[in-house]
């Protein structure tokens, strides 16, 4: 009888497992021929084993590991050549001037020559006759060579130094070939200077009534020369200022006689960057106004007229020179007489009669 409850109590067993998980296999297999002892061994091993677990699916991955490469640096390389330029090289059109380039190696007994690509046309770079390891760049730009839509142009040059004597077959041998590269900028302005040394010729302090009177004036206007398009322009004006202290008189508008000479209307160009403007005082075509008190009436008694009147040139890129004033007496043709002074009468005489 107890076997009999043992295997139901087995037979229970097993099918509560089935309901837990998957069995690949008959929960109580063919009883026959077996003891009660194979199923209980056969229970308990089901029940150790439960259902099957899930498979588990691995995949191999092959991990490359980077390779190291250690590269031995030669002891000497570009990095013992040294280009030092000056900060900043800008150059203005029509004039010289000189830069500094240093080159060196930080070997001694070592030499390098410097050399330049992609200099503007006319720039140099020599090596200085006094100094070692110096060089000068050198140029005198142009003019015209800025573009007239543009005020600075800009070039880019490329320094090289390289070696050229070692003094040892070692340092030959390590510094064969061995160059250095810097990349520098060249600023070209176009010349900023002002017009100056304005000067007026044959123009007196003063003048006569009834002539023309021809004169001219000079100036220097730097980066201008004959073959330029656009060429300086000379204006005359009054700066109205009639009256100065300490005068009776007002000074009146001089460049309404002035006229350009008609067999010079264009600026004649002299050289070295000088201009000369041909001009004529016309006092005999264009009439002399009378001279005028402080108060504005007409003076009477003057032998001539007070005028003033300034110039001043321009540079086509718009520089100018400061006014230069001049002031110029018109003297009278024909001097005005003065009014007669009426004749004093005498008291009459009066006649005594003796008695």
């Amino acid at each position: 009888m107890s076997h009999i409850k043992s295997l139901i109590t087995i037979t229970a067993t097993g099918l509560a497992l089935v309901g837990c998980g998957e069995w690949k296999k008959d929960p109580v297999p063919n009883t026959s021929g077996v003891t009660l002892q194979d199923l209980r061994k056969y229970a308990q091993d089901q029940t150790n084993n439960g259902p099957e677990k899930p498979r588990v699916i691995t995949e191999t991955i092959i991990v490359e590991k980077p390779q190291v490469i250690v590269k031995e640096e030669s002891s000497i390389d570009d990095k013992f050549l040294v280009i030092t330029p000056d900060s900043q090289m800008t150059f203005n059109e029509g004039q010289s001037a000189s830069f500094k380039v240093r080159a060196r190696v930080l070997v001694p007994g070592v030499q390098v020559k410097l050399t330049a690509q992609g200099l503007p046309e006319g720039a140099t770079l020599k090596a200085s006759q006094t100094e070692k390891d110096l060089y000068m760049l050198t140029w005198n730009p142009a003019l015209y060579t800025v573009p007239s839509n543009a005020s600075m142009k800009t070039y880019t040059v490329k320094l090289l130094a390289e070696v050229i004597v070692a003094d040892t077959a070692k340092s030959a041998a390590q510094l064969k070939g061995l160059v250095r590269e810097k990349e520098i900028n060249l600023f070209l302005f176009r010349n900023q200077e002002l017009p100056s040394a304005l000067k007026i010729e044959g123009l007196a302090s003063e003048v006569s009534e009834g002539q023309l009177t021809p004169f001219s004036v000079t100036v220097l206007v730097p980066g201008i020369d004959g073959s330029a398009s656009a060429k300086p322009r000379l204006v005359i004006s009054y700066d109205g200022v009639s009256y100065t202290a300490g005068n009776s008189f007002l000074e009146l508008d001089g460049s309404r006689y002035v006229v350009a000479d008609l067999n010079h209307k264009d600026p004649e160009y002299l050289g070295d960057s000088m201009w000369k403007f041909s001009m004529l005082f016309d006092t005999k075509n264009i009439s002399v106004q009378p001279q005028l008190s402080k108060d504005g009436t007409i003076l009477k008694n003057s032998d001539g007229t007070r005028v003033r009147l300034s110039f001043k040139v321009f540079s086509p890129f718009g520089l100018a020179t400061p006014e230069k004033l001049t002031q110029i007496k018109v003297n009278y043709l024909v001097v005005p007489e003065k009014p007669a002074e009426k004749p004093t009468e005498k008291p009459a005489e009066q006649k005594v009669e003796n008695k």
